[in-house]
């Protein structure tokens, strides 16, 4: 190596070197922010969860559903399975990983391991961008919402009209028989 590469390389290094810790601490603190308005995310996200059962399991909604197949011969492979979560007694994020060998000739077994999994490596796993698209798909597919509200005013206005006849009938029913006739006529 000539002595003019040696030098080029030290001076690259001399700048590289305190860029790759500042890249370290930027990545960090990304890493923290994002957790932290994950957290306060799925509180929010929590309040919707009710409603928002297109799956049909209460208390739970799958945020990410990643499934790949591994093939290992033309009649046997793996498939793996990585879930995400979000489960509305928190709320909190599970994380299940499940590994399936399956074959024709060879033995069909299954390894499914299911924890909990903070924001931060909620992040690390998934990434924030297709967590908060999860959550938006989430939310967004409940159309029936706005219907159901509809549907209990109307049901709130009729239940209001019938105790309104209801107490009129009331009154009438209680009266004199002379002061009935009179209200009636």
């Amino acid at each position: 190596m000539a002595p003019s590469s040696l030098v080029e390389l030290n001076a690259l290094l001399d700048s590289f070197i305190p860029l790759t810790k500042k890249v370290n601490i930027a990545k960090t603190a990304a890493l923290e922010k994002e957790a932290e308005a994950l957290e306060k995310i799925l509180v929010r996200a929590w309040m919707v969860m009710p409603y928002s059962h297109e799956n049909g399991e209460p208390g739970q909604c799958t945020l990410i559903n990643k499934t790949e197949t591994i093939l290992t011969d033309q009649d046997s492979g793996f498939a793996v399975h990585n879930t995400l979560t979000l489960f509305d007694d928190g709320p909190r994020l599970v994380r299940s990983f499940t590994v399936e060998h399956w074959g024709l000739i060879t033995t069909t077994f299954g390894i499914n391991e299911s924890k909990d999994i903070s924001c931060m490596d909620a992040i690390k796993t998934y990434g924030f961008e297709e967590i908060c698209a999860a959550l938006v798909d989430m939310i967004s597919c409940d159309g029936g919402l706005a219907m159901e509200y509809n549907t209990l005013q109307t049901r709130i206005e009729r239940a209001d009209s019938l105790i309104v006849t209801m107490g009129e009938k009331f009154k009438v029913e209680c009266q004199e028989p002379g002061e009935a006739q009179e209200v009636l006529q």
